[in-house]
């Protein structure tokens, strides 16, 4: 129908496009497909606008999908907003396996008891749509073509020095296709076979004591081998991803921090400002909660029993999250102002996905 008269004085269909354009582009993602995209025929031909849809992603506040490992419907959406961080739930959206990377509000759902069967899901919209199976998968966007691309490490070799890289286009591929690696070194074709990061238009693939990281250009689908800042070989690295960029952050002391920018472009990296966390605020929680598990006295910074352990940003590097493990304690460090706030998981000694996310109304196949 149409968007009818709510009152003598207000009628909201006499608003001109490009003003309705810019209130909708307000409302969460989730809001929209729930809500707004119903109200009438002219706001769900609006929302579904590729325009409209692209403009609203980069209105969306980059966060932190966070998951339960072994309960993984359990997953919250972490975000500030307004200079203080919120917690919210997936409204229209059940997780059902394990979350593996994100791209414009698109999640890798994999399920590793089943063969790696793996799906495109969009928890805004509550669609997903079925991709090749792979166990490490990611999912990066080539704004050139206008495609997603998924992208795997190949682990179906049995011997090292066939380790390689697949990808397979959504909505053109049948199968998955081989990415040259012939260039690489055995050692560093290794690192394909660990986790990777999606970053605007890049994947990447790195080992914490490695001294290169691998790239994937998601247009050219090349994969370049980028080196460390130098002196920063050996020492154990936290790489993050702000949703646009790569970091990666390396301990100066137990509560602070080094921030390395990579340049996806050049392959050069930055220098950014250090993480100084408050000692006296974060150790008298962190204490607290270690004396409950009977891990005192505090071990040293390199004590595998106890750590806290960089885990990913919001909006853009505005804040740092940290996850002091064995506990379910974690921090909230806002760069500007050095606030520190914390939360709690829903489990001590276990493990948690944390991927940097923002919610969005993109459609895909049938998503």
């Amino acid at each position: 129908g149409s968007c009818k008269r709510k009152s003598s004085s207000t009628n909201i269909e006499s608003l001109p496009d490009e003003l309705m354009f810019e209130i909708l582009l307000h409302l969460p993602a989730d809001d929209i497909y729930g809500g707004a995209a119903f109200v009438c025929k002219k706001w769900r031909d609006l929302t579904r606008d590729r325009n409209f849809i692209n403009e609203h992603i980069h209105r969306s506040t980059p966060g932190l999908v966070v998951q339960f490992q072994r309960q993984t419907e359990n997953a919250v959406f972490l975000a500030m907003r307004r200079g203080r961080f919120e917690i919210s739930k997936f409204s229209n959206y059940n997780f059902k396996h394990l979350l593996r990377a994100s791209c414009n509000g698109l999640l890798i759902e994999c399920d590793t008891a089943n063969g790696c069967a793996s799906f495109v899901v969009n928890p805004s919209t509550n669609r997903r749509l079925r991709i090749p199976p792979g166990y490490y998968s990611s999912i990066a966007y080539a704004s050139a073509s206008m495609s997603y691309k998924v992208v795997s490490g190949s682990t179906q070799y049995d011997k090292p020095e066939e380790l390689g890289c697949v990808i397979w286009t959504v909505g053109v591929d049948k199968s998955w296709r081989t990415v040259c690696t012939e260039h690489l070194s055995l050692a560093t074709r290794r690192i394909l076979n660990t986790t990777p990061l999606t970053t605007e238009g890049f994947v990447h693939w790195s080992s914490p004591e490695s001294g290169h990281i691998l790239t994937l250009n998601i247009e050219t689908e090349v994969i370049t081998e980028i080196p460390v800042p130098k002196g920063y070989e050996r020492g154990w690295k936290f790489y993050l991803s702000t949703g646009t960029s790569l970091t990666f952050l390396t301990a100066m002391g137990w509560f602070s921090f080094e921030v390395w920018e990579l340049r996806q472009e050049t392959g050069e990296w930055t220098k950014l400002h250090d993480i100084e966390l408050d000692c006296q605020v974060l150790g008298f929680v962190y204490l607290n909660r270690l004396i409950d598990f009977s891990l005192v006295p505090l071990a040293p910074p390199n004590c595998s029993t106890a750590t806290v352990n960089p885990v990913g940003w919001l909006n853009c590097k505005e804040a740092l999250v940290l996850h002091a493990f064995p506990t379910r304690l974690c921090f909230v460090h806002i760069v500007r102002t050095r606030e520190i706030d914390f939360f709690e998981l829903g489990h001590d000694f276990d493990s948690y996905n944390f991927i940097a996310h923002r919610n969005s109304l993109v459609r895909l196949g049938r998503c």
